[in-house]
């Protein structure tokens, strides 16, 4: 199989193809500068379970507000309108998922390892003192989707791969390579593309294992690869990955982050782990 299968492979199912509409309705509100924050808001409240979301996000310990957030223009007012775009994605991602058949995987721990990871992210980039965390967040929370595509898709294929790593005692993603001539992460990365997403998440969910191939955005995928292999040693749900992905030691190196923090952001994802699945999954 060659890169091109991939693309083949999202064509085949037009639901697939086409992001919910309601992210690239919001997309084109932030990025209209006459735009205002009950524009935006209007747009999210025609869809019930999606305002729940954000004002459960608003409201959680991630932003410790001293008050209750009661409306959605109130949470954009606060958490910045690219902030919540990225949210409201994560949201709409995690939903659309969850609405068709990828019978080979447990959704609900496929999840928390996204969580847990997005987290993590969050937490190096807070750490890092970065502008926007919100878009390590989402970076973190879609790396695997490639892999949730790849079982639907290749379902009657999954037992081998999953046979073939145990007998190798081989990381998931080099079996796919192996057996497939991709891994999931080139696979998520062309579903995201498809879907015209901000170019910055296409490459760290491109390069979340390779992460040295990195072009535009290398530290955004240095800190989806540390953040990965950190929620798979925590053993915070899986997406399949049996073993820790080792630490590519020039990512690590990127991050320039003292073996001090690592301490730091195990705490910090203990802290909010629960709530945040708590907001995606309850």
């Amino acid at each position: 199989m060659t890169a091109q299968t991939t693309g083949d492979l999202i064509k085949e199912n037009l639901q697939l193809a086409t992001l919910p509409d309601i992210y690239h309705r919001i997309e084109e509100t932030v990025n209209d500068p006459t735009s205002s924050f009950d524009a935006m808001a209007r747009i999210i409240e025609q869809d019930a379970a999606l305002t729940v979301q954000v004002l459960k996000v608003a409201n959680s310990s991630l932003y410790a507000f001293p008050y209750k957030i009661q409306s959605v223009s109130r949470a954009i007012s606060i958490i910045g309108t690219q902030q919540l775009r990225d949210l409201v994605l994560a949201a709409t991602v995690i939903r659309f998922f969850n609405q068709v058949p990828v019978g080979a995987v447990n959704m609900d721990s496929f999840w928390r390892h996204s969580v847990a990871c997005a987290i993590i992210c969050r937490a190096i980039a807070t750490f890092r003192r970065e502008p926007n965390v919100e878009r390590f967040y989402v970076s973190g929370l879609l790396h695997d989707i490639g892999r949730l595509v790849m079982f639907m898709h290749l379902e009657d294929q999954v037992t081998p791969l999953l046979r073939r790593r145990d007998e190798l005692g081989e990381l998931l993603f080099r079996v796919e390579q192996e057996m497939f001539g991709f891994d999931h992460a080139g696979l998520g990365g062309s579903l995201l593309a498809a879907w015209q997403l901000p170019p910055v998440f296409e490459e760290a969910v491109r390069c979340h294992h390779a992460p040295e191939e990195a072009i535009n955005y290398p530290i955004e995928c240095a800190v989806v690869h540390v953040a990965d292999s950190i929620a798979n040693a925590l053993r915070m749900g899986t997406s399949g990955e049996r073993y820790v992905p080792p630490v590519n030691p020039g990512a690590w190196s990127r991050l320039a982050l003292p073996e001090s923090a690592l301490e730091q952001i195990i705490e910090y994802t203990d802290q909010h782990y629960q709530q945040a699945v708590d907001v995606f999954l309850g």
